[in-house]
């Protein structure tokens, strides 16, 4: 199937040890970021692992839906059975631009978490998911930041861009949506970037990049990220390996 799925590339860990590795920090950090502007109604763009859903349902006990769309086949087999959600939480296997929003009703937020670098057509993305959101509705984007650290790892993943603000920016039809934050996070991240993916070149569909995810990464979410959280509470970084926007439907 993965031959014929073109939305996978080394992702499909599956079978192999990275699929055990649980960046329960990372995944917090995560959605804290975005909190304050989650509503009770909400589609997911990317359900991946479904992690994040996991993590917004644990945030969000009370919500009314979550509709989370995963347009990989062999991504959505292969997590199906991660994590029991409740009845109100359901998963399509279904790519946005061929999703049928007379029949899913409107949303009160929508989730691009580290999805739009996937998508060729980013601005139409969000062109397309504006129609599904009620005024004054949120969506909510994460993704790899500052073109500079682009590398193998990033091709390897299905990226086909990172961003800056300017970039970023671009893509919005400010007719639209009304930028209300536009930030970045994890400046240390930087560094690992520049080391092990520019520099070292690891692939994380690899011995070197299990070992890697095992060891520095889980350094990374107990110590690096719980460390970064607190800085941020009180400095907006000029750079970072993330950068965050928060579009509200006008």
């Amino acid at each position: 199937m993965k031959n014929n799925d073109r939305y996978v590339y080394s992702m499909d860990w599956g079978n192999c040890e990275m699929s055990s590795i649980i960046l329960n920090n990372y995944r917090e950090y995560q959605y804290n970021l975005i909190k304050n502007y989650v509503g009770n109604n909400i589609l997911e763009v990317g359900s991946g692992d479904r992690k994040f859903t996991a993590q917004i349902a644990k945030n969000k006990p009370q919500l009314t839906r979550i509709l989370s769309i995963e347009p990989s086949a062999v991504l959505f087999d292969l997590y199906q059975n991660n994590n029991n959600f409740a009845e109100n939480i359901t998963f399509q296997c279904i790519d946005l631009f061929n999703l049928d929003f007379k029949n899913t009703g409107k949303f009160d937020t929508a989730f691009f978490i580290h999805v739009l670098e996937h998508i060729e057509e980013d601005k139409k993305a969000l062109d397309i998911v504006c129609d599904s959101i009620q005024p004054g509705g949120y969506v909510l984007i994460q993704v790899p930041a500052l073109p500079f650290l682009f590398s193998n790892h990033d091709r390897s993943v299905g990226h086909y861009r990172r961003y800056n603000k300017k970039t970023l920016k671009s893509i919005v039809d400010q007719e639209k949506y009304t930028i209300e934050k536009l930030w970045y996070q994890d400046p240390i991240g930087i560094i690992g970037s520049l080391y092990y993916f520019k520099h070292k070149k690891i692939k994380l569909k690899s011995k070197d990049g299990i070992r890697l995810v095992k060891k520095q990464g889980q350094i990374y979410d107990k110590y690096i990220i719980p460390f970064e959280r607190f800085l941020e509470k009180y400095i907006k970084f000029p750079f970072g390996l993330s950068l965050t926007m928060v579009l509200k439907k006008n």
